[in-house]
């Protein structure tokens, strides 16, 4: 994680991700400024806290969409015009100018999206997706609550400060960037045009044995809902009906299960030298904690338990052994 305060503003605005920009400031400074950025390989979440109020003009910079949103003072913060409630976020894309006034000083959060992830996620739900989004500014009301969006935001700053090997390996940071940009874009959306011309109907048996089918196929790697919609060829919302309807859960849920059952049973044939960690690393687990309660409440121990129990059964548990 970087971590950055800053005496005055200068320093704090030649940081900033995803944007470029100047900052006038309309009130004398009250505070220091402070900057926290989590980098995940194509998306960068943001929290700033500014010393004073501010006017910030700026422009997406070319390859980088991003969305706004305060994190207090939200009636002292007008974007483009339009004054912010608990309820809006802002939608800037790249080569725009946008103008950002805080009458008051203001903390606010970021998430930074390369163009090519943001296209990929677009294509993968192209039935629910509104193409010109990408070409302008918005300010939005949250089609969800924001609330649940910040919590998530939270959790991986406290992961990147805590526990940065967790976080920073490709299958978790791919896992973690997934997640992020999914609980953006459900807050944003839906934002798709009424009355578009439905797709073919899809043969949904073929859809279900295709996605599981994949599921089946890969044994030491995370499977993410871009490789289920790829396999099946099928968009997301496809694939949610799929699911609810013949296995009576969602996709997401569905992956989640099929996870925790992959990593306990690498668990089951772990060897001598082998840790939660290292295992649950290939399958990209980012927030131990989290995964810990999930597999506790599914199989009535916690992971560590359920290796120990395995080096025991194979004799090689060594007596300094403490693996969490």
């Amino acid at each position: 994680m970087s971590r950055l305060v800053c005496a005055d503003f200068d320093e704090f605005e030649e940081a900033l991700y995803g944007v470029q920009g100047r900052y006038v400031l309309r009130s004398r400074q009250q505070r220091d400024w402070r900057l926290r950025v989590v980098e995940l390989n194509g998306v960068a979440l943001m929290f700033g806290r500014e010393g004073a109020g501010t006017v910030y003009s700026g422009v997406g910079l070319p390859g980088f969409f991003n969305i706004f949103l305060p994190l207090n003072r939200h009636e002292c913060t007008v974007v483009n015009g339009h004054r912010f409630d608990r309820r809006l976020l802002a939608w800037m894309v790249p080569d725009a100018m946008f103008h950002i006034d805080a009458s008051q000083p203001a903390t606010w959060m970021t998430v930074a999206m390369s163009c090519e992830l943001v296209l990929r996620w677009a294509k993968v739900h192209e039935d629910e997706f509104d193409p010109s989004i990408l070409s302008r500014n918005l300010v939005n009301v949250a089609q969800m609550d924001i609330a649940p969006l910040i919590w998530l935001a939270r959790r991986l700053f406290r992961i990147d400060q805590q526990a940065p090997e967790d976080l920073h390996n490709p299958a978790a940071e791919h896992a973690a960037r997934t997640e992020l940009m999914d609980r953006v874009f459900r807050t944003l959306l839906p934002l798709a045009t009424p009355g578009r011309a439905p797709r073919a109907r899809l043969d949904h048996q073929q859809i279900l044995r295709k996605a599981l089918e994949l599921l089946a196929s890969i044994k030491e790697a995370p499977v993410h809902m871009e490789d289920l919609c790829v396999a099946a060829g099928a968009s997301e919302r496809t694939l949610r009906n799929v699911f609810n309807r013949y296995l009576g859960m969602s996709p997401h849920r569905y992956l989640m299960m099929h996870r925790l059952h992959t990593i306990r049973g690498a668990i089951l044939q772990a060897r001598p030298g082998d840790t939660i960690t290292d295992i649950c690393a290939q399958y990209g687990v980012w927030d131990f904690g989290r995964f810990a309660g999930h597999y506790r409440t599914y199989f009535g121990e916690l992971p560590s338990q359920s290796l120990h129990g395995r080096l025991r059964t194979a004799g090689t548990l060594p007596l300094h052994s403490i693996i969490r």
